[in-house]
């Protein structure tokens, strides 16, 4: 009978993370998805060889430097390493990942996530959102939207994730209107249906659109680049309000989600320690939008 009933609770454990496992690859990327579905499982670690050095994929930005702030001083309380491990794109770490070269990452939105991964065939899951900077309207010329003159050049990103983002922003600035049949998810170019100033556009790599500033008249820049690049992400001339799906994630392979290490950094991201840290006076990220499990 003991060894039946061992034998049933094993099976529902394997079942409850099997279940983990198929929402979060279905999962579009809502801060409620991500949070419920974390908080609502009982992590039973029972896979050997517990990782305690952590190797953390970054691109420049501020999320390194949260993770160093904000993370890394309760794991190593814990008895946890961590080491930095930085790229210069958004196509790296994610390969380095899956291929076991880093335990983690922490430098893109859910929705990157997910198209990333089901692109490239990559089984990664998303366990957390951290505090973000938003995507920005920047300028070396101009200081105000209405200042901006007929046929200026916009750099935007050319990934298919980002381009549709920064169409979005721009579009919210009202700076264009896209076709209101499009889906905005996967808006392009020639989805722009009204460009009352006739604004050019020149596709970039996201790393390289700060430096684009001193050949465009605009820029549409994700945050943790403009952060990077020194830019002020409070002289944008727009700054996006996130939506679901554009938080920053914590990003582990599918496979690590019974992990010790999973849960542990899921506990000081939901600690009153990291909080703290966030919302300092003195802190970098203050700023930041905070996703919603900092408000209950």
């Amino acid at each position: 009978m003991k060894k039946e009933m061992r034998m049933l609770v094993k099976a529902t454990k394997c079942l409850t993370l099997l279940c983990l496992l198929f929402i979060l690859a279905g999962c579009a990327g809502s801060s409620a998805n991500i949070m419920h579905i974390i908080n609502d499982v009982a992590y039973h670690p029972e896979l050997p060889e517990e990782r305690r050095h952590l190797r953390v994929g970054v691109v420049p930005g501020p999320y390194g430097e949260m993770f160093m702030d904000a993370i890394e001083p309760t794991l190593a309380a814990r008895g946890y390493t961590v080491e930095l491990v930085l790229f210069n794109d958004f196509i790296q770490p994610n390969h380095s990942l899956a291929q076991g070269e880093t335990e983690l990452n922490i430098f893109q939105h859910n929705r990157f996530l997910n198209s990333f991964k089901f692109e490239h065939n990559l089984e990664l899951s998303p366990i957390a959102e951290v505090p973000t900077v938003s995507m920005g309207i920047f300028s070396a010329i101009y200081a105000e939207l209405e200042d901006i003159n007929e046929g200026a050049v916009v750099a935007i990103p050319n990934d298919a994730t980002n381009l549709a983002r920064a169409l979005r922003v721009l579009q919210s600035s009202g700076l264009i209107s896209l076709n209101p049949l499009t889906d905005a998810a996967h808006a392009i170019v020639e989805d722009i249906v009204r460009n009352p100033r006739g604004l050019a556009f020149n596709l970039i790599e996201a790393s390289q659109l700060v430096s684009e500033l001193g050949r465009s008249d605009l820029a549409v820049i994700t945050g943790g680049f403009a952060y990077a690049g020194g830019l002020d992400i409070a002289g944008a001339l727009y700054n996006e309000f996130l939506v679901d799906g554009y938080m920053i994630v914590v990003t582990v392979r599918t496979e690590d989600l019974a992990r010790n290490f999973v849960s542990d950094i899921l506990d000081v991201i939901h600690s009153g320690n990291f909080k703290d840290v966030i919302i300092a006076d003195d802190s970098p990220f203050n700023g930041f939008q905070r996703p919603r499990y900092f408000f209950q």
